[in-house]
């Protein structure tokens, strides 16, 4: 569970290592409207696209925690599966995207294989709004457990959707409305096992990328993650800072949908997982990621108009008539292709008419 008694029990995360700062924001004060807690989640989504998400000082976060709790155990069990049960459920993208990754079946930044495994769980199946997967017996006697992580994982998404509305001074529910719950979707909850790596190789087990979707809520409780700084140079591996798992936290970060409603305003980050540092490197690296997708029909255009301080096109700017479905694949086979991946996106200055500033109290521009 990612509480202090959980990380109690694993070596300490080393003092001597570059770490992201990351803004710490209190999930009580979101729900209660807190205006500066919300201008601050606007604030870090803008400018590193991660925060920092704490859960420990009301009911409905600990509720949460508790849950998270779960799915560790679960993550642990599934993973430590047989290896031919595993691969009867074996993910095969692009076209089958749920199911068990084996290691190495991924590449690095360099060509060689990647150092991760995972289930994913695709949430259209554990939900209902899908036919039933195959999965093995361990999820199946889980369904109920793991729906209801998801449904209360997507209570915080939905959280953060009007915020982030608010801020971008569109509409209630503009964002939700792109990924609601009960429309198919590639939504879905990843569990992630990362072996200790052995001294003298010890390299990146999951390449630099920005997440395809929209939102990520990260549970993890040993190192490994890092992010790249606006401005520093991906190749050079002194240039990436690890994110210090906290507890009672979770990692929030924006994926590339985001920046195309925003119009490059909010920021889908560059970020990678590495070796965990310090003795961490000898434990075994749990991960939990909700992987929030926009439903399939979702239009990708830029939501520029009335209020919103989203830009409108400018002269010779097209926007995209892709619907969310088309958009994932025409970006998977980029990426496939070794294009268009390793970069951060957005994060672009705001700037506001002079009308509209005067009107909802906004500076000219924020930079």
């Amino acid at each position: 569970m990612p509480t202090d008694q959980y990380f109690s029990k694993l070596p300490a995360f080393p003092s001597d290592v570059p770490i992201a700062k990351l803004n710490r924001l209190s999930y009580a004060k979101l729900l209660t409207g807190d205006e500066v807690e919300s201008e601050a989640l606007f604030e870090a989504s803008r400018t590193l696209g991660f925060f920092l998400l704490d859960f420990s000082t009301c009911v409905e976060g600990q509720n949460f925690l508790q849950r998270a709790e779960r799915m560790f155990e679960i993550n642990e069990d599934v993973n430590n599966l047989e290896q031919d049960e595993l691969m009867k459920y074996a993910y095969r993208p692009p076209h089958h995207l749920f199911g068990y990754k084996h290691l190495g079946n991924l590449k690095i930044e360099d060509g060689r294989p990647d150092r991760v495994e995972f289930y994913n769980v695709g949430q259209d199946d554990m939900t209902g709004v899908s036919a039933t997967l195959p999965n093995p017996p361990l999820i199946e006697e889980n369904r109920s457990d793991i729906k209801a992580y998801m449904q209360q994982a997507h209570v915080v998404t939905d959280l953060i959707c009007d915020i982030l509305d608010s801020q971008l001074r569109l509409p209630k529910g503009t964002l939700s409305s792109l990924q609601p719950q009960g429309r198919p979707s590639g939504t879905s909850l990843r569990m992630l096992r990362y072996p200790p790596q052995p001294e003298g190789d010890r390299r990146t087990s999951l390449l630099g990328h920005t997440d395809l979707g929209s939102l990520t809520i990260l549970f993890n409780t040993i190192g490994g993650l890092q992010i790249l700084p606006a401005g520093a140079d991906a190749k050079d591996d002194d240039s990436w800072v690890y994110v210090q798992p906290q507890p009672n936290c979770a990692i929030v970060n924006l994926g590339d949908a985001m920046v195309e409603w925003s119009a490059g305003i909010l920021r889908s980050n560059l970020h990678r997982v590495t070796f965990a540092p310090g003795d961490q490197s000898k434990s075994i690296r749990y991960s939990l990621a909700y992987l929030v997708r926009p439903f399939g029909d979702a239009p990708m255009k830029r939501l520029a108009g009335g209020d919103s301080i989203i830009p409108p096109l400018e002269e010779g700017e097209e926007d995209t008539t892709m619907t969310a479905r088309e958009w994932e694949s025409h970006r998977a086979v980029a990426i496939k292709a070794g294009k268009d991946n390793a970069r951060s996106r957005g994060g672009r200055d705001i700037k506001v008419p002079a009308k509209k500033a005067a009107a909802t109290g906004l500076l000219q521009a924020v930079n």
